[in-house]
């Protein structure tokens, strides 16, 4: 087997924004203060979900795109770093304060939600008991809840009766044409708060202006300013809490010969013509 390192694709975790959701009024309040979102990524140790849930073959994810998209990847953002003091700092300035242990809002709600992920997925599940973990570090109470892929949409498409989720996004293409259906506020697969009639945020209006910007440009330098300024808007509002890139893994047989793994899929025959089989 072959580690080729990062792969496109990206695992994150995502709360629940969405004005339309069931959710109680406070917690909508509390997922769409970026203070929490921001400190509940710096309390997760993305070290160890690479170590442990995927056995050192993940690589600590902080973009929507990854660095082995050389291009495209924003080389300026800064590496992600676990610091939990900062998180409880940050989390005081938003308004919470611990109770007996307990994380509570100004209001006195203790802070406790469930994460959401697919069932049958090995890696999803342990990562999601290690950020239940890392996340008891500020006192937050969090469940989680592992369903089937069916019941998993249902919640997070239509009935929006979720609080988090962790899933992972398949970046096929390079291009960042093709990831449009995620960051257009407009976008039913705007995860976070889907099918927005207009931006709710200035920075999702932002993200909408840039993107379409580098849709229609024909200029590269410029394309790449927008996406840059893009991924730098994700890392600071941190809508998507980006964990991991999964290393692309590949096995060849001692046979087969021409062999050059590639990243970008198909890994191993996309120079099939070369391929050789030994006698």
């Amino acid at each position: 087997m072959r580690d080729l390192g990062p792969s496109l694709n990206t695992e994150q975790l995502w709360f629940n924004q969405a004005p339309a959701s069931p959710l109680p009024a406070w917690e909508k309040a509390w997922f769409q203060n970026r203070a929490f979102r921001v400190a509940v990524s710096r309390a997760i140790h993305r070290s160890d979900l690479s170590r442990i849930a995927y056995l050192g073959h993940a690589t600590p994810a902080y973009s929507f795109i990854s660095p082995a998209n050389s291009f495209w990847y924003n080389r300026s953002l800064s590496a992600p770093q676990t610091d939990v003091a900062a998180a409880k700092t940050a989390l005081v300035t938003a308004g919470f304060h611990l109770h007996d242990a307990e994380l509570v809002d100004a209001a006195g709600h203790p802070v406790k939600f469930s994460i959401l992920t697919n069932s049958g997925n090995a890696a999803r599940e342990k990562m999601a008991t290690l950020i239940q973990q890392d996340l008891a570090a500020l006192g937050m109470q969090v469940t989680v809840v592992a369903l089937d892929f069916p019941a998993l949409i249902e919640r997070l498409m239509h009935t929006q009766d979720y609080e988090a989720c962790l899933l992972g996004l398949e970046n096929v293409d390079p291009e960042p044409n093709a990831m449009m259906n995620i960051w257009l506020s407009s976008s039913p697969n705007h995860q976070w708060n889907p099918s927005e009639k207009t931006p709710a945020t200035p920075w999702e209006a932002e993200i909408d202006r840039l993107m379409n910007q580098q849709a229609v440009s024909a200029v590269d330098a410029e394309r790449k300013k927008a996406v840059d300024r893009v991924q730098q808007i994700v890392a600071d509002q941190q809508p998507f809490i980006y964990l991991v890139y999964p290393n692309a893994l590949v096995a060849v047989s001692p046979g087969l010969k021409g062999v050059q793994p590639a990243v970008l899929e198909p890994r191993l025959t996309w120079n099939v013509d070369r391929l050789q089989v030994s006698p």
